[in-house]
Order: C-alpha cells, then structure tokens, then sequence
C-alpha cells in the first residue's frame, strides 16, 4: 500500500483529505505542526508528502528545503491556502501545488500522478 505523509495544521481538513485518500487506497499518516518533520518522513517513509506551507513551527517552504537536501525523498505536493504557488515551489524545488480549497478529483489526480 502507497504511504502519503499530510503535514497540515488544520485537523478538519487533515481529516477529510485522510478518508479521501484512504477510500482510495493510500495509507495515510497526519503530522500537524512543522516540527520533526524530517524525522517522520524518515521513521514513516511516505510515498508522498502533502505539505502545508503556513504551519506552527517551521514553514513548509522551510520543511521542504530541508527535505530536499536529503537524498531519497518522495515527492512533495505544497498544500495550501497560500495564493503565490509559483513563488513557493520555485524557493524549494517542490515537486507541485494543490490549492485550498481543493477539488477532490484534482486532489486524486496530483496524488496519483506524483505516487511510483
């Protein structure tokens, strides 16, 4: 089963992405703040990261700079209210930018298009 890893500080929609993504077929593992996040990956090793970029802690622009720098890390999909997605995946190289709100088949559609 492909893992996705949602690193999102809103747990109404942490949870709603989660039945969304379980219902098809993903395990999914929900971390809310911007600290450990390096850590998580490496202990859940996801197949994917949806990655808020407004977090407690640390940005996810941050996060994702950091997550680069290692070597084996899955794709990072920005997940985000936050209007200047070009600007932010520029700054870490992420790997696309799903905006809040989202549509639920755009959503299934990056996941699936961003998971091996």
């Amino acid at each position: 089963m492909k893992k996705v890893l949602l690193v999102d500080d809103d747990p109404g929609i942490a949870e709603v992405v989660k039945i969304i993504l379980t219902d098809d077929g993903y395990a999914v593992r929900i971390h809310s703040t911007g600290y450990s996040v390096p850590e998580v990956v490496k202990e859940y090793d996801p197949n994917l990261i949806l990655l808020d970029i407004g977090l407690p802690g640390k940005s996810g622009t941050t996060i994702c700079k950091e997550l680069k720098e290692i070597s084996d890390v899955p794709p990072i999909l920005f997940f985000s209210a936050h209007a200047r997605e070009e600007a932010s995946i520029a700054l870490c190289k992420a790997d696309g930018f799903i905006q809040k709100p989202f549509d639920v088949k755009n959503l299934l559609k990056e996941v699936r298009s961003h998971i091996n």
